[in-house]
């Protein structure tokens, strides 16, 4: 700051010396101080330019290393929202965060931050230098001031909701655009793109629309600012004639004073020109600090991955698991029908737990509450012994994997960043993912665009070698396996018995056998407990869960599966209607 009002200060030498030149001609002095006075000023004119170029440097390394700063924050914290408050925007609006308003934030600081400080310098100083000369210049400038004030009042209360609408609409756009592209199948094979042509097209006209809205504003305020401009040179300049009429100033004064004038125009312009950028940033940086307000507000709740998440994670060795107790637990996504309601259950440290059930009837929410995935509207899920030197990590697979760009060994690595390529190698074997270090292939192939391609039994291979090497205290694995064809299932079986082994876990099984294998099986049914017990006692209980098994195997006995197994196929009447959750699919 004290370099560019130094700059500016510099500067403020060029309308009296101006003045002097013309005073020196107009009294016929010599042609030596003309020289003099033009050296004087081409040295001001330099120091001005090289103090306002540090000061604007300095200027915007400062504000974009406050840039940086808030950039990482808010992804800290959009990745420890939980999955119902980020889901809860769609993916435009994510990206139109991150991108469009990062942009507009970055390019107000960048270029109009430095311009506003040294235009409001020298507005200031010019002003003081024009009081020095004659007060009643300066008094005769001001009358343009209420011409300033009230075009920016004018433009700052209705500009800011235009701009706030702007960036809304723009979001909705490009989340058309989205969902067009990713149901492109389906728009075809109904064949409804007028459909979603004309809801594209709609979106963009309301988007252009107040884009216009904007237009006219700024050309509006830009008037206003001409015709302030013509009235404040306008007064000075007569005031000056009257002045220099009844001898109170020199001709060189009343230069000067129309010279200080004159250079307000481009100040002040540029001041009030540049509220039009400033309230753009303002919209952009509002929905910024929204999220990181997001997290102060203790929307934090674990990671917000979709894919394979970690929460908490420290790789500190999972030492026999953790228990887990489920207390009342109560959830609703949309606050009115209810996902869970009043579950309680204990895990035991190292044993497993299966949840089955029916297409909606809570399985996947009770699982991702237990994984730190949000917290319960009603009731508490612990974990660990109360007092514990640190809280068990915790860690889920969905069916819902997301490969990375990037080498095999970057996509293992996101699990545990600190892992050796032998631990990333034992990780894969133990995975049953042996195919992945095959000799045309290894740690350092390409996945991802442009890379090499992997089915979905492959991309839940690595998920599962990435729960491996997180070693995580209690693992939640929430059907896991769904996307794995016939020839994976059984590898992918073998690595969910080693993922699970010697730690507590949760599995949302998708096929029943997997609940034959735990320790413990909690059937769920709209959101309650129904049938808990191990696969005898349930069996024996002649209930919902041994007519599931019927329905599954084909038998009474628990043998195991018929050849060709398939998902429980169980229809239901009654499904959550809420986005969120995968359990609405049959």
């Amino acid at each position: 700051m004290l370099t560019l009002l130094a700059g500016t200060a510099v500067t403020l030498a060029t309308p009296p010396l101006l003045g002097a030149v013309v005073d020196t001609v107009a009294d016929g002095g010599a042609r030596s101080r003309v020289a003099v006075l033009g050296a004087a000023l081409v040295l001001v004119a330099v120091a001005g330019a090289a103090l306002a170029h540090a000061g604007g440097r300095m200027l915007v390394v400062l504000v974009q290393g406050v840039l940086a700063a808030l950039r990482e924050d808010v992804f800290e914290t959009a990745v420890h929202l939980p999955a119902s408050t980020l889901e809860s925007s769609d993916s435009s609006d994510v990206v139109s965060r991150v991108t469009r308003d990062v942009e507009a934030v970055s390019e107000a600081a960048s270029d109009v931050l430095p311009d506003i400080t040294g235009a409001s310098f020298t507005i200031g100083l010019s002003l003081v230098g024009l009081a020095l000369l004659d007060i009643r210049l300066a008094l005769a400038g001001l009358v343009c001031l209420p011409v300033h004030i009230l075009a920016t009042r004018q433009f700052l209360a209705r500009s800011h909701p235009v701009y706030g609408d702007i960036r809304r609409l723009e979001s909705a756009r490009g989340q058309s655009v989205i969902e067009a592209v990713h149901g492109a199948e389906t728009i075809r094979a109904y064949r409804t793109q007028d459909h979603h042509l004309g809801r594209l097209a709609d979106h963009s006209e309301r988007a252009v629309a107040r884009q216009r809205d904007g237009a006219r504003l700024r050309n509006r305020f830009t008037g206003l600012l001409n015709a302030a401009e013509f009235l404040g040179l306008a007064a000075v300049l007569v005031t000056g004639f009257a002045l220099l009429g009844s001898g109170a100033v020199s001709v060189g004064t009343a230069t000067a004073a129309a010279l200080y004038f004159h250079r307000l125009f481009g100040p002040v312009g540029a001041l009030l020109g540049s509220l039009d950028d400033i309230q753009r940033a303002t919209a952009g940086l509002s929905r910024l600090v929204g999220i990181t307000d997001l997290g102060r507000d203790g929307g934090s709740g674990g990671s917000a991955s979709g894919g394979s998440g970690e929460v908490g994670v420290n790789g500190s060795g999972s030492s026999g698991g953790s228990a887990v107790d489920v207390k009342g637990v109560s959830f609703s996504y949309d606050g009115t029908r209810q996902a869970l309601r009043e579950v309680s259950l204990r895990i035991p440290a190292g044993t497993s737990l299966a949840l089955v059930g029916a297409s909606g009837s809570g399985k996947s929410t009770l699982a991702q509450l237990i994984a730190g995935l949000g917290e319960p509207d009603h009731g508490e899920i612990t974990a660990g012994e109360p007092g514990a030197a640190r809280s068990p990590s915790r860690y889920l697979v969905t069916q819902e994997i997301h490969l990375f760009g990037g080498t095999l060994a970057d996509n293992l690595r996101i699990a545990r960043p600190t892992a050796t390529d032998d631990e990333l190698r034992r990780a894969l074997r133990e995975a049953g993912a042996d195919w992945a270090l095959e000799q045309e292939r290894g740690l350092d192939t390409v996945l991802g665009p442009g890379g090499t391609p992997l089915d979905d039994g492959a991309v839940q291979h690595l998920a599962l070698a990435r729960a491996l090497l997180a070693d995580p205290d209690i693992v939640v694995l929430d059907e896991a396996t769904a996307q794995s064809g016939p020839r994976t299932r059984a590898l992918l079986r073998t690595a969910l018995q080693r993922v699970t082994r010697g730690r507590t876990s949760v599995i949302v099984a998708h096929h029943l056998e997997q609940a034959r294998d735990a320790d413990h099986i909690v059937l769920l049914r709209r959101g309650e407990v129904a049938e808990r017990g191990t696969h005898g006692e349930l069996l024996a209980l002649a209930g919902e869960y041994a007519g599931l098994w019927q329905a599954y195997t084909g038998t009474t006995t628990g043998t195991g599966p018929r050849e060709n197994p398939h998902p429980i196929p169980v229809p239901t009447p009654h499904t959550h209607t809420h986005t969120h959750t995968k359990e609405q699919h049959s």
